[in-house]
């Protein structure tokens, strides 16, 4: 890149860096070169792993990433896209979504547009795990809303391409849970419409397949969390 400069880490960038995010394992960052806007999502170097094998985990990580989103987009999933791959950086360039995170609007939306927007999402996983990718975080801090009302699907870092039932039962648990937790006027709504949605695109009886999944994950917390209290 032209006028890229080092920062911690080694990686290389363009100029106007902005950190939109520090997770446990990667660092994502706003930036622009020659006037274009994207997303940097760099793994930083562990300390505490052998070098080597840091630098194999984290190459891993961010190929496996990259074949998840590029599988996405084949599904004609709403996720940014890969603009460069720079594996020996373990680092992705995004498109970047000009929009904010559902969680921070979801409770000032109105009625009508939550219920649009819980079954566009639906509709969205349905296609996903129909295609055979569980998100792996799926969260309301994970699903950007754009300028024109668009859902877009963000960070597949616990992605997986999976057909195994409970991983994709997971990503309607974790829905709910951070919905009960941060949202929690809109849940009950907001997952009627989500599952009409989920259904319309994966079929009633997939869909209903999962809720047992998930009723079955939800039991086992609860027996987890009664054994705490126990003791």
């Amino acid at each position: 890149m032209e006028d890229a400069r080092p920062i911690e880490g080694g990686m290389m960038i363009g100029e106007k860096l902005e950190v939109i995010r520090i997770g446990a394992e990667a660092i994502i960052s706003r930036l622009e070169w020659n006037g274009f806007k994207m997303v940097s999502k760099h793994r930083v170097p562990k300390p505490y792993r052998f070098p080597e094998l840091d630098r194999w985990i984290r190459d891993r990580r961010t190929l496996h990433e990259a074949r998840v989103i590029t599988s996405l987009r084949r599904l004609g999933i709403p996720c940014p896209a890969i603009l460069l791959m720079d594996r020996s950086e373990a680092t992705l360039y995004l498109q970047l979504i000009e929009g904010v995170e559902l969680k921070k609007v979801l409770d000032s939306l109105p009625a009508e547009e939550v219920e649009r927007l819980a079954n566009e999402l639906g509709r969205m996983v349905g296609r996903m795990h129909r295609g055979g990718v569980a998100h792996g975080d799926l969260t309301t801090s994970n699903i950007m809303l754009d300028r024109m009302g668009n859902l877009y699907l963000i960070d597949f870092g616990l992605s997986a391409i999976t057909d195994d039932l409970e991983e994709l039962a997971v990503d309607i648990h974790l829905l709910d849970r951070s919905l009960e937790s941060v949202h929690h006027r809109l849940r009950a709504a907001f997952m009627r419409s989500f599952l009409k949605g989920y259904a319309t695109a994966a079929g009633m009886d997939f869909l209903q397949a999962l809720i047992e999944k998930v009723k079955e994950i939800r039991s086992r917390g609860r027996y987890v969390e009664e054994r705490r209290k126990r003791h």
